[in-house]
């Protein structure tokens, strides 16, 4: 279904390349997502087409119960209010999971559970307009993570994920992003590119790519340097 050959390209340019390539088509910051959205650790080189999910805050107010009721209370809200399955039976190789979190940015919305399911199923990464528990795990999986925040509750209470709230226009960082647009991310941060000119700006941000290795290959190996 997705263009893994096209992710694969995506991934060997840098951010740096794809926001000057969408200068040249005129987008210029318009499609720069907000520097507070950050890799959970660095080294991350990621690209994939969006899945997107619009997290919503509860209207329900929690009753008073004992923790083993508790326990039965929370499997039927990962059942019925926030049953991730919803939008990860779209993921796989090539995508992004892109998520608002609706303001909630103590929840921890992704954890090591579903990142390891996630990256089992071959996901390329998730973005977070939100908060990511579990950090040190997330690290040691190797799972690529960006968020606008460490969250360390859970969505019990919180927050919901209906089905209708999947692979729609959501807003991540300040950018509307839509289902399969391209998100390109490394250390510099995140941009996204419209599926309608993906591959224009890619070919521009190659071009971009191999002008600046050009200019840098005297100095790259007087000091005997790799860059990938």
């Amino acid at each position: 279904m997705f263009d893994l050959g096209l992710v694969e390209r995506y991934k060997s340019v840098r951010v740096a390349d794809v926001m000057d390539a969408l200068d040249r088509y005129g987008f210029h910051e318009r499609l720069l997502i907000s520097r507070k959205i950050r890799p959970l650790y660095s080294g991350i080189r990621m690209a994939g087409f969006a899945i997107t999910v619009q997290a919503r805050k509860t209207q329900e107010e929690i009753p008073s119960m004992s923790s083993e009721d508790y326990d039965k209370y929370a499997e039927e809200w990962y059942r019925s209010k926030a049953n991730y399955d919803c939008f990860m039976k779209y993921a796989g190789p090539g995508t992004v999971i892109a998520i608002n979190s609706d303001g909630c940015l103590n929840v921890g919305f992704w954890g090591s559970m579903i990142a390891l399911v996630a990256k089992a199923k071959g996901v390329e990464g998730v973005v977070l307009d939100g908060g990511c528990r579990d950090v040190w795990e997330i690290q040691r999986i190797k799972f690529p993570v960006f968020s606008r925040s460490i969250g360390r509750t859970e969505v019990i209470g919180r927050l919901e994920v209906r089905s209708e709230d999947v692979n729609i226009p959501v807003s991540i960082g300040g950018v509307t992003v839509n289902s399969y647009d391209m998100i390109v991310g490394d250390d510099d941060g995140l941009v996204v590119v419209p599926k309608s000119i993906a591959h224009q700006v890619l070919e521009r941000a190659e071009k971009q790519l191999m002008a600046d290795r050009r200019a840098q290959k005297p100095y790259i190996d007087m000091l005997e340097l790799t860059f990938p």
